[in-house]
């Protein structure tokens, strides 16, 4: 049994201690800093964070403005699984403050320390299958009242229309945020997607496509490229390829998830001063790249 962290990069010093402490008392803890440079960004935290059988969120003011945080809370509080911990004072997102937490925002890392003390014994509860102490964020996972009542609805609604939306009766009962959730659980409506994260994640997944190894069609990846793509506390992505003599750090200005295109430019001038701008076009097993000048070359991906 595993503990994600859930945190901004600003913040990765006060989080680092959270996972030296927890690790200390033997506890096994997961954080992106764990990610092998060439595995696949988004894929690992997306299994790391549904293997975990607890969610720490390190709230700031930063990861208050994160959509992939606060999506990752959302995840873990649906499931039961969350723990909150604020490491700088700040106002929590919407849904979450009435959960509490623990304020580590002066924890200095002493494991001694009543407040991370307060943590371990949470996480041991849920580990355990127990309710672990109130003010730890934690909210069951069991079915809420409203949910009981949505269950009954869908045992009745073929008859009455509901399911067929009849009169939009049932899209008017399902946006009551009471029992919303419990609607997209038993199929009655899609999600409510917000557009801020749809854009985030869609931006991650063309990023990742491009993530991994790459060699010439003709070469049979004789002549290889390995992509790793960061994203960096100003919140910009970057490419680094590296190859035997090549080793290139870019910024990406812009990122076209319609038509799948990434353009980034050399954040280090060449030995003529300049810096060399690219454009990548990740389809599946194919990446495609073209250089300022429109030179167009084809990779393959190499197992």
């Amino acid at each position: 049994m595993s503990i994600f962290l859930s945190y901004k990069r600003e913040n990765q010093d006060a989080v680092e201690r959270i996972v030296r402490g927890l690790r200390g008392a033997g506890l096994a803890v997961w954080w992106d800093q764990d990610i092998a440079p060439d595995a696949p960004w988004e894929q690992t935290i997306e299994g790391e964070l549904t293997k975990a059988k607890v969610v720490i969120v390190a709230w700031s003011q930063a990861a208050v403005g994160s959509e992939n945080v606060k999506a990752e809370a959302r995840r873990a509080r649906n499931q039961g699984k969350l723990i909150q911990v604020y490491v700088e004072p700040c106002e929590p997102p919407l849904f979450f403050g009435e959960r509490q937490g623990v304020d580590l925002s002066t924890w200095s890392g002493n494991p001694g320390d009543n407040r991370f003390q307060a943590i371990l014994t949470a996480v041991q509860a849920i580990f355990a299958s127990k309710r672990p102490p109130e003010g730890v964020g934690y909210r069951s996972a069991k079915r809420t009242p409203w949910g009981v009542l949505t269950a009954l609805f869908v045992a009745v609604s073929a008859a009455l229309g509901f399911v067929s939306n009849l009169g939009g009766a049932r899209n008017a009962v399902c946006a009551i945020a009471a029992i919303n959730e419990t609607c997209v659980q038993y199929g009655l409506i899609a999600p409510m997607v917000d557009p801020a994260v749809a854009r985030a994640e869609a931006r991650e997944r063309l990023m990742q496509r491009l993530t991994g190894t790459w060699g010439r069609m003709d070469r049979d990846c004789a002549d290889s490229v390995v992509f790793a793509v960061t994203l960096g506390e100003d919140e910009v992505y970057r490419v680094r390829r590296t190859a035997p003599g090549l080793d290139s750090i870019e910024q990406v200005s812009t990122i076209d998830t319609d038509n799948d295109v990434v353009t980034a430019r050399e954040t280090l001038p060449g030995e003529d001063g300049r810096r060399e701008q690219w454009e990548y076009r990740p389809n599946g097993a194919v990446l495609a790249l073209r250089d300022a000048a429109g030179t167009e070359t084809t990779l393959a991906r190499c197992e």
